[in-house]
């Protein structure tokens, strides 16, 4: 029986504690109404249309009260239990065997190294042929992969690449993810391992991520000042903080969810939440930043561009957003190759070649 019972999801409990209270609820409000019955027929006060439209209007608001506390009850346990979710499912390894395609147009070579007091991370590295070079970063729960087209534009226009598998992604190693709250520290790990390289001069190095990737990349930028350039397509916020105030219901219980979510992190983590992006974007002046965002709304919380658009005015006049209206997450490759090609190319080659 127990057993059973351990196999309910925690959402159909937290329905039948609200039930329970509302059902407990409705029985108080039926006796103090029986109790009122009882003494009104010993001594009735007097009757009138005012006094019977008060105590049904009361009795009403009663209800309404105790449906309104146990609805909310509900409400706020299922989100914290669906944060954290999402905080286990986030701070699971997503390891993943990466090889190389047969059709891949460049040649490469395996490269490992870590950040400060971190794993080691598994990548490849593309020899340079212009002096300078681009760390590609992939998006949550992929790996090297997922960066390939940006890698092949790259390597066609003669940069070197430095792709790595992110921690506890791909073949990289480490336990768990951290949203990338434990990242940044692994970019001046790969800015190590390209200053090594006879062919990449210390100055020309740049890096560009989508996703969160992107977030890793404008936090590496602003921790390391040997970074020149930034391409970050979708950054993703670190903390609640990176996010708009709220300007509907349900970015409303968004807003509310995510200061919840940093909670759970720096729990999960046992570590203090880093600062957020429109606190250390700043710091990246005057080094150019390229901010890329989607323009296809979400029906309830907006389109990528505002958020990308709020973290942006925390930057200068050194940052620029590329809003593509067609796409909606990192796909602007897909809506607009030849231009997206284009723009990142030339957005590093006038801001890493002499």
């Amino acid at each position: 029986m127990m057993a059973n019972l351990r196999k309910i999801p925690i959402e159909q409990w937290l329905v039948l504690i609200g039930l329970v209270l509302v059902w407990f609820a409705l029985l108080y409000l039926w006796q103090r109404w029986r109790g009122r019955k009882k003494e009104t027929a010993v001594s009735p006060p007097p009757s009138t249309p005012f006094r019977r439209l008060w105590h049904t209007t009361r009795y009403i608001l009663r209800l309404a009260l105790f449906a309104l506390a146990a609805f909310t009850f509900i409400g706020l346990g299922v989100m914290v239990y669906i944060d954290y979710q999402a905080v286990i499912h986030d701070t699971s390894p997503t390891p993943s065997q990466v090889e190389i395609p047969a059709d891949l147009p460049f040649p490469v070579k395996d490269a490992y190294f870590s950040g400060e007091e971190g794993p080691i991370l598994s990548g490849w590295y593309v020899p340079s042929q212009n002096g300078a070079a681009v760390i590609l970063l992939h998006g949550y729960g992929s790996n090297r992969l997922s960066m390939r087209w940006h890698a092949e534009q790259l390597y066609a226009a003669g940069y070197g690449i430095l792709m790595y598998d992110e921690r506890a992604s791909g073949e990289s190693g480490g336990d768990h993810r951290s949203y990338g709250w434990e990242d940044a520290a692994d970019v001046g790990g790969a800015l190590s391992y390209l200053q090594r390289q006879f062919d990449v001069f210390p100055d020309r190095i740049g890096i560009a991520g989508c996703s969160i990737g992107g977030q890793i990349a404008l936090q590496g930028a602003a921790y390391y000042p040997q970074i020149r350039a930034v391409w970050a397509d979708g950054p993703s916020s670190i903390t609640s903080a990176d996010i708009p105030q709220p300007d509907n219901w349900a970015t409303g219980l968004a807003y509310i969810s995510n200061h919840i979510l940093d909670k759970m992190y720096a729990q999960r983590l046992g570590i203090e939440a880093p600062p957020p992006m429109i606190t250390i974007i700043g710091t990246i002046a005057p080094r150019p930043i390229m901010m890329v965002a989607g323009g296809i709304p979400h029906p309830y919380f907006g389109s990528e561009e505002q958020y990308v658009a709020y973290m942006a005015q925390f930057a200068g006049a050194n940052s620029e957003i590329w809003l593509i209206p067609e796409a909606y997450h990192c796909d602007g490759p897909t809506q607009r190759p030849d231009e997206y090609a284009t723009r990142m190319i030339t957005f590093f080659d006038e801001t890493l070649l002499p």
